[in-house]
């Protein structure tokens, strides 16, 4: 799944010390007020007519008429509007307002329709969880995968803990009953920072080995094509080994029910790419019981060329474990 990060049609308020609540959205303009889905074909959105379908909510370019499983995760197919580019809106609050680094701050998150402009109650589940978090500094040096909470009036809420003063991007990945998959940025500054927000950009470096130790597990990435190109489906495949002796390890655990996961983030952190393990875990299988390894592969598109940093993790002896790769991406035909 690709959606650009370019923060669009909103204003930081009230300065660096603060949570913007701004949204990224596809045009500025206000959509009209939306119906509920009237049949498992079309929906009526005032004068506009949404063409609906039965849809993956994980790769929404997999569409048919009638239910299903998807062919390329295995997922149930769900109605929604897969041809619906525009980006709904949320809106974020801090407790406390100003956001102190190494203090915990409960960042709490309201989700609207961009036609209707309701608040979004209902959610499709993927990979276990209704909502997906991602929190990572500007400089790529700092990753969370979290899952926030339902609140009864509809909204989500998490706490976290920020390490360093400095500027963050919170990263919502969920899937709108009746709606299309979305991933949405927005901006969070702690107070107390003072720094350059173009000079603190990421600066990063493709590894040399691209090979990691976390834990007690190795991590070894190969690239396919190689090197890696922009605007075509690409794989990369993990060989996961012990880091005592180089065993391969082939009892790998699921996390949310995939053999693991993994977020791409361009170096300006515009384009952000969430992937999974093309492997499926087979129907009627508990996830729980499945075992993986020891070579994972992912498949994503990066939108354009240049250096990317990715975060993959894996769950092995029920610890989740999260291995940080940086590589480049050429253009095509280059």
């Amino acid at each position: 799944m690709v959606r650009p990060g370019v923060m669009g049609c909103g204003v930081p308020a009230r300065g660096l010390a603060a949570l913007v609540a701004v949204t990224l959205a596809a045009g500025c303009a206000s959509a009209p007020p939306a119906r509920e889905l009237t049949s498992p074909r079309r929906a009526a959105v005032e004068d506009e007519v949404l063409e609906t379908a039965f849809m993956c909510p994980m790769h929404p370019d997999v569409t048919q008429e009638t239910p299903g499983m998807c062919p390329r995760c295995g997922m149930s197919l769900v109605v929604g509007t897969p041809f619906d580019m525009r980006n709904y809106l949320v809106h974020a609050h801090t407790t406390p307002e100003r956001v102190q680094a190494g203090e915990p701050v409960t960042i709490n998150l309201g989700v609207y329709h961009p036609g209707s402009g309701d608040l979004v109650k209902r959610f499709e589940v993927v990979h276990d969880r209704y909502y997906h978090f991602f929190v990572i500094s500007q400089d790529l040096t700092f990753f969370e995968h979290l899952h926030p909470e339902q609140e009864l009036d509809g909204t989500w809420s998490i706490t976290v803990t920020l390490p360093k003063p400095g500027h963050y991007r919170l990263l919502s990945d969920f899937v709108p009953t009746g709606g299309t998959p979305q991933f949405v940025a927005l901006p969070l500054t702690t107070a107390g920072y003072d720094g350059d927000l173009l000079a603190d950009t990421a600066t990063l470096v493709p590894d040399e080995v691209p090979k990691k130790t976390v834990g007690h597990l190795t991590a070894s990435v190969s690239f396919d094509p190689t090197p890696l190109v922009s605007a075509l489906h690409v794989h990369l495949t993990f060989q996961i080994t012990r880091a005592d002796t180089g065993e391969p390890v082939t009892d790998l655990q699921t996390y949310l029910g995939a053999f693991g996961h993994i977020l791409m983030v361009s170096e300006d952190a515009v384009d952000y790419v969430h992937s999974h393990p093309v492997e499926m875990i087979p129907a009627g299988i508990d996830p729980e019981t499945a075992r993986g390894g020891p070579n994972i592969i992912f498949e994503g598109m990066l939108p354009r060329p240049g250096r990317y940093r990715a975060w993959a993790q894996f769950r092995h002896q029920e610890q989740v474990l999260t291995f940080p790769f940086t590589f480049e991406a050429v253009a095509l035909g280059s």
